[in-house]
């Protein structure tokens, strides 16, 4: 008999230890929110997506080197966690981003001046495997001014 699907890794202790996990109550939730935190908090991009996602997901970068597909001025993103949903096979995070275009004037969707932009709203989706392993993911991102800051 074959072996059945791999299983995602447990969440390492380190980093179980160095965020916050309260808001992830299940294996999914976890995983997630551990993608989030290695990738982005840690800075560890090309680690988290061979840890977390389903092999093969992404090219494999050469050696010391950030994925060829990030934006070259993607900065250093820093998640704060407001809120993690599941239901079945998806995963939604709701989190506030610091570190990317801070300080920048944002205009609203109407082209009218916006503030001074302290950070991002971000809206993550996750499909995970039957594994326990990402699958895919989309994103929603949100400039937030000081004038525009309600996380309600």
């Amino acid at each position: 008999m074959g072996a059945g699907p791999r299983a995602v890794p447990l969440v390492a202790g380190e980093t179980l230890a160095k965020h916050d996990y309260s808001l992830a109550d299940t294996p999914n939730k976890r995983t997630a929110l551990a993608y989030l935190y290695t990738a982005w908090n840690d800075g560890r991009v090309a680690y988290a997506r061979q840890i977390y996602w389903v092999p093969g997901s992404f090219p494999e970068p050469a050696k010391g080197t950030a994925p060829a597909d990030l934006p070259r001025n993607i900065g250093t993103p820093h998640y704060t966690m407001k809120q993690v949903v599941e239901e079945r096979d998806r995963v939604v995070v709701l989190a506030f981003v610091k570190g990317v275009g801070i300080g920048q004037p944002i205009t609203t969707i109407f082209g009218t001046p916006g503030g001074t932009k302290i950070g991002d709203a971000v809206v993550e989706i996750f499909q995970f495997a039957p594994d326990g392993r990402i699958a895919r993911k989309w994103d929603f991102i949100q400039p937030v001014s000081e004038e525009s800051y309600d996380f309600r």
